[in-house]
């Protein structure tokens, strides 16, 4: 079964960047690093749980030189 949830996520990006649009691409990246979005798994050894993709859908900078 597929769902989709929302989830709040708080990081710190290293550096000061002045393009909103690198901070998302990294943001991304990361997270689908990390979730390990779209890994193809053998089938013995597939996971309970399988993240399909990240859509970044909103970007709050809340402190420093951004």
């Amino acid at each position: 079964m597929k769902v989709k949830f929302t989830a709040e996520i708080t990081m710190n990006i290293p550096g000061e960047f002045q393009d909103d649009a690198l901070a998302v691409r990294m943001i991304t990246k990361e997270l689908e690093d990390l979730l390990e979005v779209n890994t193809s798994y053998d089938k013995y050894e597939h996971p309970e749980l399988m993240f399909l993709s990240v859509n970044l859908k909103s970007y709050f900078p809340g402190a420093g030189k951004l």
